[in-house]
């Protein structure tokens, strides 16, 4: 007999559920609407070429969102360049959807910076900001130069390079010692 209690009391908060589910359905999806009107489509802007950061701001502002579908090297467009959208330019969608972009890395290629001159650590840090590695090639004796100073790179300054590339440094160790001259065992 109790278990017969059980049932019929959970079969009535079942349907108690229920209703509260459609209550709220029938609320959101038809009266809302119905009284205040459904919102309007928003016109897709054109972001191609924009930058990133842009575009984002002015779809922040027009209710919708961006999101980064691809990146790729791109030699002629500048980092965070935006080279094609999904939907396109002119196409309603509804407020809070996505607008899908793909953007330039930037050119996959950098010139070495000017590093001779420099000590060694900032010739590191001028080439670890342009995403180039530094590495101590060597180092010469060198009247010009003081020591941990760069002399010259591999490959040279204004070389073509892949971002990620090492660059081969020749530091100065400074003056070369002065020789001595072997004493005279002869004396006279």
């Amino acid at each position: 007999m109790k278990n017969i209690n059980w049932q019929k009391v959970w079969l009535i908060v079942g349907i108690g559920f229920g209703i509260v589910f459609l209550s709220a359905f029938v609320t959101s999806q038809i009266l809302f609407p119905l009284f205040f009107g459904r919102p309007k489509n928003i016109d897709v802007p054109d972001l191609v070429g924009k930058n990133l950061s842009f575009a984002r701001r002015q779809l922040v502002e027009l209710g919708l969102h961006v999101v980064v579908r691809d990146s790729v090297w791109s030699e002629k467009d500048k980092m965070d360049t935006i080279l094609e959208q999904d939907p396109k330019p002119g196409e309603k969608i509804k407020p809070e959807s996505r607008v899908y972009v793909r953007v330039s890395r930037g050119s996959k290629e950098i010139a070495v910076p000017n590093v001779v001159g420099l000590n060694y650590h900032e010739a590191f840090f001028s080439l670890h900001g342009l995403d180039l590695k530094a590495t101590v090639a060597d180092s010469l004796y060198s009247d010009r130069y003081s020591i941990n100073t760069v002399i010259r790179c591999n490959p040279g300054v204004g070389t073509k390079v892949e971002k990620g590339s090492k660059v081969r440094l020749f530091l100065s160790r400074g003056p070369e010692p002065a020789k001595s001259e072997p004493a005279d065992s002869t004396s006279t």
